[in-house]
């Protein structure tokens, strides 16, 4: 039993955080539809798997944004 706990914790560390987020989404489904003892609850997954796909992709586009405005920023002061 030792070994198994190990080879999870070992198959976890080095996850991508992303990776990990999507399996945390479907655990909380599956606890939210088993804690309700109805399977019309599992939709939560999907929603919050696009809120976090929808919220990576806001953050990453603002990101390019800051660092083209800091450019051209940095340009205009030259």
């Amino acid at each position: 039993m030792k070994k198994i706990i190990y080879f999870l914790k070992w198959n976890f560390t080095d996850i991508a955080p992303y990776n990990k987020r999507m399996i945390a989404y479907f655990v909380i489904g599956l606890a939210v539809t088993l804690g309700l003892q109805s399977s019309d609850w599992f939709f939560i997954t999907p929603i919050l798997i696009f809120a976090d796909l929808t919220q990576d992709i806001i953050r990453s586009r603002y990101q390019e944004f800051k660092k083209e405005q800091t450019d051209i920023i940095e340009t205009l002061k030259k």
